[in-house]
């Protein structure tokens, strides 16, 4: 299933798709279907357009001041970028979180020996985080999975701190919030903010990287969108 998760969206992004259209076009000798792949590329490529559909994934969020957090009884670190740790560790050392999750983020082909929880809990460790303050849950590859996880080992009726990027945040809120757990996201990095120049309109290897990313991003939200809405009938 991690290989569904993680390929096909893949294979589904705008440089494969794009790539797929030149290849038939070229192939069956069809203008259409090449044409229709560069103006993909471009439309992606376009700086301007990646910030727009960067500012459509990170609504409604905002940066937030720690101070201003309610305590809640667990501060959650999602894989996937070393930022996030940073960030709930200012959290929890002002009191706004009695203990601090972290997951085991790990792929199956991954070679790092260590997953990005156990990384993290060295760390606290060699900082003089006291051992019980941090949580770690078995190893996951995505953030459905470290829901599972997380229900494991803490109540239901827990409150939690999110700490993921905001383009991440309505996704993971959404999944923990369908399990069950009250949450109050905490996002720790913003993509937006770019000023318009001379150069938002030069297709960019950038601008298509973020527009990408994105595009996954609204994949993953609308995937488990359809698998809460179909659970009922499946079971």
């Amino acid at each position: 299933m991690i290989y569904f998760h993680k390929i096909l969206p893949l294979l589904t992004a705008p440089m494969c798709v794009v790539l797929f259209l030149l290849v038939i076009g070229l192939v069956m000798k069809r203008s259409a279907f090449s044409i229709s792949g560069l103006t993909i590329l471009l439309i992606f490529s376009n700086p301007l357009f990646a910030d727009w559909a960067i500012r459509q994934a990170e609504k409604p969020f905002v940066p937030i001041n720690i101070d201003s957090l309610q305590k809640s009884d667990f501060v959650v670190v999602l894989s996937g970028d070393a930022t996030r740790f940073d960030t709930a560790l200012r959290i929890l050392e002002k009191d706004k979180a009695a203990k601090m999750i972290v997951t085991a983020g790990k792929t199956p082909w991954e070679k790092k020996q260590l997953s990005d929880g156990h990384q993290y809990m060295n760390v606290a460790k060699q900082i003089g985080i006291k051992s019980d303050k941090i949580l770690i849950t078995g190893v996951v590859q995505n953030t459905e999975q470290e829901v599972v996880e997380i229900s494991k080992i803490i109540p239901m009726e827990s409150n939690l701190t999110l700490v993921t990027s905001a383009i991440h945040m309505t996704r993971a809120k959404m999944l923990f919030e369908n399990a069950g757990f009250e949450t109050v996201g905490f996002p720790n990095k913003f993509f937006t903010g770019h000023k318009t120049t001379p150069m938002s309109f030069i297709p960019s290897a950038l601008a298509l990287h973020r527009s990408s990313k994105i595009y996954r991003e609204f994949q993953g939200r609308l995937f488990y969108r359809l698998k809460h809405f179909l659970k009922p009938l499946f079971g």
